[in-house]
């Protein structure tokens, strides 16, 4: 199910000149239009040719703009892409108009006054519920610590094969102000091999048994496997984080519909074996979104209630070092998904890459971003270096206004 109306933040004329372009408006289109930003730009999605004629012709005559494709003037083909902008009450407007009109209009109509919604539902959220504990706007984004217990994590790797060391680290992540505990017993890392289920099982389950006996933390399982994911349930994990957005195991969407954990729907392209091997995109942040639109609403339709549902767009699973940048750019569209925004960046190689540092240096940077994504709204992030976050964020909270 492909999502029909998204809404875009064009910061300055270049970005607006790339999007309008994408949707193949005519040049000389372009130019005129990149000058009239306006502070609600939606991109509507496979219009009928007429219909977008329409709302051009009723978002002039209130005070709003609409983009649309050459195809769309020339009615060269039956649908295209179109954006309009406006103010909310504009846009509205133009909603209530567009109940009687023709060419798939009165549909459009609900689905722009349910995004609109949509949209204020998700501003107006100043709290966020996780297994049973609720977290006021004070607190976001939630610190998520990352405890690996496996050989070959890119940063942390052999450090906590001990179930003792890996308890010990996680009192440690609570004690610095960690609201959750991302277990993981896999490796995911570029190039990482698949270990065996049973090992996966072995690695993480006496470890989220003595946490939950020590602690009420939340806990989460990176794992993409259900078997995993059901074990990791019984013994006391609230969340679980799969990196394949539900794709890798057909059986794990039953397994979370079925108990009333939490799934974390990330984006990735291919598997972690081959995911960095040339990963390419003719508009990430547009894939990205379509991609966890459609897993969150397959979820949602499988028994999964919206309130249990946590979206990551993937930073660093089958992206260019230019991918990740724009989505991080990009990040307030996923928003309107009106879902929790995890972002994982912390000590990747894209901020490796800027700085030309190791894993073991990238400390700045990963507080950089966590900063960036702390000031855009992002909900949970997901880090290796709990206190010094935890500390960035509550700089970045004590000048909101």
């Amino acid at each position: 199910m492909e999502y029909k109306i998204r809404q875009l933040f064009l910061n300055d004329k270049a970005e607006a000149e790339k999007e309008f372009a994408r949707i193949k408006a005519a040049p000389h289109g372009i130019r005129i239009m990149s000058e009239k930003l306006f502070n609600l730009v939606l991109k509507i999605k496979e219009v009928d040719n007429k219909a977008a004629n329409i709302i051009k012709q009723e978002m002039l005559s209130r005070n709003g703009e609409a983009v649309l494709s050459r195809d769309s003037i020339y009615l060269g083909s039956e649908k295209s892409d179109i954006i309009i902008f406006g103010t909310e009450k504009s846009i509205r407007s133009l909603a209530e108009k567009m109940k009687s009109q023709p060419f798939g209009l009165k549909l459009l109509s609900e689905e722009l006054k349910n995004f609109l919604d949509h949209i204020n539902d998700s501003a107006k959220k100043n709290s966020l519920k996780i297994a049973g504990k609720i977290f006021s706007a004070g607190e976001k984004p939630l610190i998520m610590g990352i405890l690996n217990t496996t050989p070959d994590s890119f940063y942390d790797g052999g450090k906590y094969l001990n179930a003792g060391k890996a308890v010990e680290r996680a009192l440690q992540m609570i004690a610095e102000g960690a609201s959750i505990i991302d277990l993981g017993g896999m490796s995911t890392r570029p190039g990482s091999e698949e270990a065996d289920t049973e090992e996966e099982i072995k690695r993480t389950i006496p470890v989220i048994k003595e946490i939950k006996r020590q602690s009420d933390v939340v806990i989460s399982i990176d794992t993409y496997r259900s078997r995993v994911a059901e074990k990791a349930i019984d013994a006391g994990a609230d969340i679980i984080n799969d990196i394949s957005g539900l794709v890798l195991d057909s059986e794990m969407i039953k397994t979370v519909s079925s108990t009333k954990a939490y799934i974390v729907i990330m984006h990735m392209k291919g598997t972690p074996k081959d995911m960095q091997i040339n990963p390419v995109y003719k508009d990430v942040t547009e894939e990205i979104y379509s991609f966890l639109y459609t897993q969150a609403n397959s979820a949602i339709k499988s028994g999964i209630e919206k309130d249990r549902i946590i979206i990551d767009p993937g930073i660093g699973f089958g992206k260019t070092v230019e991918d990740n940048y724009t989505i991080l750019k990009n990040i307030e569209e996923f928003k309107s998904l009106n879902m929790p925004i995890l972002i994982g960046a912390s000590r990747k190689s894209f901020i490796g890459k800027v700085l030309n540092l190791l894993p073991e240096e990238r400390l700045e940077g990963s507080l950089a971003v966590a900063s960036y994504c702390a000031v855009k709204g992002v909900d949970i992030l997901r880090v290796h270096d709990v206190k010094e976050t935890l500390r960035a964020v509550k700089v970045i909270n004590a000048m909101r206004i």
